[in-house]
């Protein structure tokens, strides 16, 4: 099967003809490009999932530095109490 391109001769001939088909190509183009929302919906879709991930990893990040803060404030409070279990002990030490 070939395909017969028109020749210029022909468009000449027939103006009416190549320009309707000429605007029939391109409303089937936007037409197309316009209903054409699979893509939309598909990113859509890959943005939610991506903030969900990002939702999940900020939750996370801040739990793991408030776990670390609260490991911090143990240790001072330990720290805290081993000195001043020290100093008790170094005073009874030297009372002695």
């Amino acid at each position: 099967m070939e395909i017969k391109i028109p020749t210029p001769e022909k468009m000449q001939k027939y103006p009416w003809g190549v320009t309707v088909v000429s605007l029939f190509a391109c409303v089937v183009l936007l037409l197309y490009t316009v209903l054409k929302k699979s893509d939309c919906e598909d990113c859509e879709r890959r943005y939610e999932t991506e903030r969900t991930k990002n939702d999940v990893l900020t939750t996370a990040l801040l739990i793991k530095n408030g776990i670390i803060l609260n490991q911090e404030i143990k240790a001072k409070e330990k720290d805290s109490t081993i000195k001043e279990k020290l100093n008790k002990s170094t005073d009874i030490v030297k009372d002695k």
